[in-house]
């Protein structure tokens, strides 16, 4: 049940009131999207619509003080985010985020921030892409057990949407090397086909660059740090780093952490790393607020899955203030 709007502003004001007593300071909300779709997509259930987005996006407007990421950071640093501050975040580079979100978000005079893993750029898809795709165009009904260790009926577009999940929840604890070995093995079985383009295009991210977006790292493939040995993981931030740099032609300050869970995914060897690669702050995917005290490199990112926009304003802050 919705909740009016006088309502409403009544409660998120109590709750940052008393997150302020608590903290001495306001906290930050930063929520993180994936795609835009312009319908809703089967494989993508969490994911929002064109219209779903737009009145999401206006009702955040008229409750929150939305920021752009480097200044919600620098406000951050000096005790003086304003109450109900939010920063909104998309991770991945998805070409909708270009053609779909972007719009809607300058049509309401929104600030954002895109994570980009610069592999998509170059190919055009990230692994996970490639693992849809394949399901969705293959007419084979079971994968072996040769690819995560357990055989997968997919019969039907029902059993596709679970082998999906299932495929991608095993398959991304992988190194990138060894992930890249299984995909070719589902490719064999399943058939190889041409990929279509997932991802935003160079010229796409320049764009929403000049548009006033900021542009942050997400590593080059998209790959969980925690797999992979410390050298290679300087080595997936440098390259994604330098070449967002070049495509934008300006540093790139701010980074997240693909998946994102501290301590299972990201460690405080990556935030050094991150640190010593001269990033001004990193991201996590774990709950919580941000207040100056935060480790600036594992800022949390939430995203809160209440239909209700009146649940999802309460959601934000409950977190942000519960989780610091």
């Amino acid at each position: 049940m919705e909740v009016i709007p006088n309502m409403l502003n009544l409660l998120l004001s109590i709750m940052y009131w008393r997150s302020r007593i608590k903290f001495k300071e306001n906290p930050l909300a930063t929520i993180y999207f994936h795609h835009v779709f312009e319908y809703k997509n089967r494989y993508h259930q969490d994911d929002i619509t064109a219209a779903e987005f737009d009145r999401k996006i206006k009702f955040l407007k008229r409750h929150f003080n939305i920021l752009a990421l480097p200044e919600a950071i620098e406000l951050l640093k000096t005790q003086c985010l304003p109450p109900k501050a939010l920063v909104i975040t998309f991770d991945d580079g998805y070409q909708d985020n270009y053609t779909v979100a972007a719009p809607i978000l300058k049509n309401n005079d929104c600030p954002a921030t895109f994570f980009i893993s610069t592999s998509g750029i170059e190919k055009g898809y990230l692994w996970n892409d490639e693992v849809e795709q394949l399901l969705d165009n293959t007419s084979i009904k079971l994968i072996s057990a040769d690819i995560i260790g357990e055989k997968i009926t997919i019969s039907n577009k029902m059993e596709k949407v679970k082998a999906l999940q299932l495929l991608l929840s095993k398959l991304k604890f992988l190194s990138h090397e060894k992930r890249t070995r299984q995909l070719k093995k589902l490719a064999h079985e399943l058939g190889n086909i041409e990929f279509k383009r997932t991802m935003m295009t160079t010229a796409q991210v320049q764009k929403l660059h000049q548009k006033g977006f900021t542009i942050g790292a997400h590593t080059h493939n998209h790959t969980i740090l925690t797999t992979e040995t410390n050298n290679d993981c300087r080595q997936e931030l440098l390259m994604n780093k330098n070449q967002l740099e070049a495509i934008i032609n300006e540093e790139i300050k701010f980074f997240a952490f693909p998946n994102g869970l501290f301590e299972r995914d990201f460690t405080s060897e990556h935030c050094n790393i991150a640190k010593n690669m001269k990033f001004k702050a990193a991201f996590s995917t774990n709950d919580g607020g941000a207040t100056s005290l935060s480790n600036i490199y594992s800022i949390p990112r939430f995203m809160p899955y209440r239909k209700q926009l009146s649940l999802f304003a309460l959601s934000i802050a409950k977190i942000a203030g519960e989780h610091v």
